[in-house]
C-alpha cells in the first residue's frame, strides 16, 4: 500500500469516473497506471526501431522477435 497526493480536483475527476463506470477509487488510479505506463513502454519501443533503423535500415518482423527475445532472455538473466 502506498499513500498518493493529488490536487482536490484531480481527485473529484478520479471519483466522478469511479461512480459512471461502477468502480473504486482504487480501480481506476491503477487502471490509469497500468495505461500509463503502457505507453511508456510502446514510445520506448518505437523510440528503439527508429534509432535500430537509423543504423541498419528497416527492421523486418522476424529481426523484431528476434530481439524481443534477447531481452526477454537478457531480463531472465537480471533477475
Amino acid at each position: 500500500m502506498a499513500t498518493l497526493t493529488v490536487t482536490d480536483d484531480r481527485l473529484r475527476q478520479v471519483d466522478e469516473f469511479a461512480k459512471e463506470k461502477a468502480l473504486s477509487r482504487e480501480d481506476v488510479v491503477d487502471e490509469a497506471i497500468r495505461i500509463y505506463l503502457g505507453g511508456k513502454r510502446a514510445e520506448e519501443m518505437n523510440e528503439w526501431r527508429r534509432n535500430y533503423e537509423a543504423r541498419r535500415g528497416v527492421i523486418t518482423e522476424e529481426e523484431i522477435a528476434e530481439e524481443i527475445r534477447a531481452y526477454r532472455n537478457e531480463r531472465k538473466r537480471v533477475t
